[in-house]
């Protein structure tokens, strides 16, 4: 499998392999690794690695025009993307997401888009975070931030601070919830121990099934 894979060599200790959205195979190793020893580890987990990269690339071709910016991901429905001079300002019709020319022209496409979710995120993910917490009295909620993060949904620290990604208004409904009660959850276990998950349970009995859905989002975090 070693063919298949970019092999980036630099100074660590252990061996990560990835695979991007592309569907590509990549290893960071340190210097002194041989090849023969990687090869030996892919092909250790060789149907793991060829399942995870057949999935991604089957989500990547699903939702290619989402990557490629010529739709976008509006609480989890598609909505084409359409420069337009009929508009001063971007804004959403029943079908459409409509940007005006001038920033399509100026390859601003990705900022507005980032923009206008953020702003969203912002007024509707937090009234649907403070009608979850209103649900539950005991909860105690310092402050709820909606942010830019690469690698994650949402976090919760030990002040009682809860962080969510804006890109959640992409997705729909259940899946935002999933992620607000799971971060809840962590006021009570800073952890996902056993404890946690029996805890989650009782605010979202399915949220095993939301976890696994909102794996095929992952893409979305590397966007924008």
């Amino acid at each position: 499998m070693l063919e298949q894979a970019s092999i980036i060599r630099e100074k660590r200790r252990t061996i990560k392999i990835t695979i991007n959205r592309e569907g590509n195979l990549i290893i960071y190793c340190p210097y002194g690794v041989s090849a023969q020893k990687l090869e030996e580890i892919l092909l250790s987990k060789r149907n793991i690695l060829e399942k995870k990269i057949s999935k991604t690339k089957s989500i990547t071709s699903k939702y290619s025009k989402i990557i490629n910016m010529e739709n976008i991901l509006l609480f989890g429905k598609e909505y084409i993307v359409v420069p337009t001079t009929k508009v001063t300002k971007p804004c959403f019709t029943d079908e459409y997401f409509l940007l005006p020319k001038k920033y399509y022209d100026a390859g601003k496409t990705a900022y507005h888009i980032k923009k206008v979710t953020k702003d969203i995120a912002e007024r509707v993910i937090v009234k649907r975070f403070k009608d979850i917490v209103q649900c539950y009295k005991c909860i105690d909620v310092s402050k709820v931030i909606i942010g830019n993060y690469r690698a994650k949904w949402g976090s919760c620290d030990k002040f009682g601070v809860i962080k969510l990604n804006f890109r959640l208004a992409m997705v729909d409904a259940k899946l935002i919830d999933f992620v607000i009660y799971h971060e809840l959850t962590h006021l009570k276990e800073l952890n996902h121990s056993p404890r946690f998950y029996r805890e989650l349970e009782k605010l979202c009995p399915d949220w095993k099934e939301s976890r696994e859905r909102l794996k095929t989002f992952s893409f979305l975090l590397e966007l924008y």
